[in-house]
């Protein structure tokens, strides 16, 4: 009998298997296919979960959260679900696929080429994922109930992509928290990716909106100028930075960049953007004022090339 720690061929479940797409802590994720109700092949991520009992986490409760998540925020910026299922005593996930892959592709794909996002793309990149987040933050029940859904790990690899349309998705809820249905991590374990915390994540503070508005912040700041803005030679040395809310300075900063994120990285959170609305209304005042709006496609276009290269 094969070891659950395994993927022994390329068929899993009723789903072929094709390449690894990519691997986290708690999960591997691949490309795969299936066959769907009208007799198509269907391309899906297929997300499974690692067996994490070291760990002391119920992986099957997370995995079963994130899809029951995942179920109550069908919206058009959200990737959809499929499934959830087992095999070989191991869980799984599948998932719409966006033929781009993510944004941390690309943007590696970009640093290589010594490149960046043209500011009109990075900002309507942005606004994308804003506009998501904001129906996210405000999600409510089918009885008018509040849900308070926080992503809680918003960073390129978790941002989607169509290469050809330029449409952008946000995925992996693995992380998220919600007070009002009892969702998230237990006390004490991390969540989200080092360089994209918030000053409240990284000490060790519940996360709430403002976690993913720091994140979002964050992710822009890096589509404008092709560097992490708390980037350092040690991981303690990051945590450091992005606790004071320290980023660097040291990239050619227009006016409306300096003003958008002294006020998204503000030290104090009462400072910065109140929700994602407050942090888009800005964005499309400096798209329309100072940017010029891009035009149809172009961020398609340009999303396309990057991949290919």
């Amino acid at each position: 009998m094969p070891s659950p720690n395994t993927i022994p061929s390329d068929r899993y479940g009723a789903y072929t298997l094709a390449r690894k797409l990519g691997e986290g802590g708690m999960a591997e994720v691949f490309l795969g296919s299936v066959i769907d109700e009208s007799g198509n092949l269907l391309p899906v991520a297929i997300k499974i979960a690692k067996p994490l009992d070291g760990l002391g986490l119920d992986v099957e409760d997370l995995f079963t959260t994130e899809a029951d998540l995942m179920r109550l925020l069908a919206h058009p910026g959200v990737v959809k679900l499929y499934e959830v299922g087992q095999v070989q005593e191991r869980i799984f996930l599948s998932m719409e696929f966006l033929s781009g892959g993510d944004l941390a592709a690309v943007l590696a794909a970009l640093r290589r080429k010594g490149r960046h996002f043209p500011a009109p793309l990075a900002v309507q990149l942005g606004l994308q994922v804003l506009r998501t987040l904001a129906f996210v933050h405000t999600a409510k029940s089918a009885s008018g109930m509040a849900l308070q859904i926080v992503h809680g790990d918003v960073n390129p690899g978790n941002i989607f992509l169509d290469g050809t349309s330029g449409i952008v998705k946000l995925g992996d809820f693995g992380m998220a928290h919600s007070q009002t249905i009892g969702v998230g991590l237990p006390d004490g374990i991390a969540g989200g990716k080092l360089n994209y915390l918030s000053p409240e994540q990284a000490a060790g503070l519940p996360v709430t909106p403002a976690t993913d508005l720091f994140a979002m912040a964050t992710v822009l700041y890096e589509l404008l100028f092709g560097v992490r803005p708390f980037e350092d030679s040690s991981s303690e040395e990051i945590l450091e930075r992005i606790a004071q809310c320290r980023y660097s300075e040291d990239v050619p900063m227009t006016l409306w960049q300096e003003e958008f994120f002294s006020r998204a990285f503000a030290r104090s959170a009462k400072h910065r953007f109140k929700t994602a609305g407050a942090m888009a209304g800005e964005l499309y005042r400096v798209l329309f004022d100072e940017l010029g709006e891009a035009f149809d496609g172009e961020l398609g276009r340009f999303l396309e090339e990057a991949i290919q290269e």
